[in-house]
């Protein structure tokens, strides 16, 4: 083997380690784990049928809502850590990514996952704080406009992408990651699109209210 060999294979092996980490991070359910240690329930038994912070406040309140957020959010901003610390700034950019994957289709939950918005909010956050910070300003305002959170997350996640290709197209994976990130809350929120486009998507609020 030769010295470049080395080199090259080694990288590759870090970079299976950051999707390793990032794929297992993602497998920890907050929404489910709080449903069932406060609730003795399984969220996805209820509402959308998705094991994310809007179902969870929809379902059980905004405190829950909270909690959920803030573990889904945490869990990708260490995937980002660990992954920097594995492979640098790339490492951190597969391992994020793949924290997403790993929420939206955990194997240790059936695959039936979140939507990954708050681990994808967190990776913006981390990696382009500034572009991030606006792009998710914007969707909030657009929130409070039409209390939609679909057309929040999308609109948050297409701005975050429009934003690296302006100010970050010199970092591409950052680019690539953003795009990347942006397919993965589409194709999760598919449905949302179908009943947003036929004016049947819901409001955010808890059930019965």
């Amino acid at each position: 083997m030769t010295f470049f060999t080395g080199i090259l294979t080694l990288r590759v092996w870090t970079a299976i380690v950051c999707v390793v980490i990032g794929y297992l991070l993602g497998n920890i359910q907050t929404a489910i784990i709080v449903s069932r240690a406060y609730y003795h329930d399984d969220i996805r038994n209820h509402g959308s049928g998705n094991a994310g912070s809007t179902n969870m406040v929809r379902v059980y309140g905004y405190g829950p809502g909270a909690i959920t957020f803030a573990g889904d959010f945490l869990k990708a901003f260490l995937g980002v850590f660990l992954g920097q610390l594995v492979c640098g700034a790339v490492g951190g950019y597969i391992a994020g990514f793949f924290v997403v994957v790993g929420h939206c289709w955990p194997i240790f939950d059936g695959f039936r996952g979140g939507k990954g918005v708050a681990s994808s909010y967190s990776i913006a956050i981390f990696t382009f704080p500034l572009g991030a910070l606006g792009a998710i300003l914007i969707g909030g305002v657009i929130l409070l406009i039409n209390k939609k959170m679909s057309i929040m997350s999308l609109a948050a996640m297409l701005l975050f992408f429009l934003a690296t290709l302006v100010f970050r197209l010199n970092d591409l994976p950052l680019v690539i990651l953003a795009g990347l990130l942006t397919i993965v809350v589409f194709i999760r929120h598919t449905e949302n699109i179908k009943r947003l486009v036929h004016g049947e998507e819901q409001r955010l609020h808890k059930e019965g209210k």
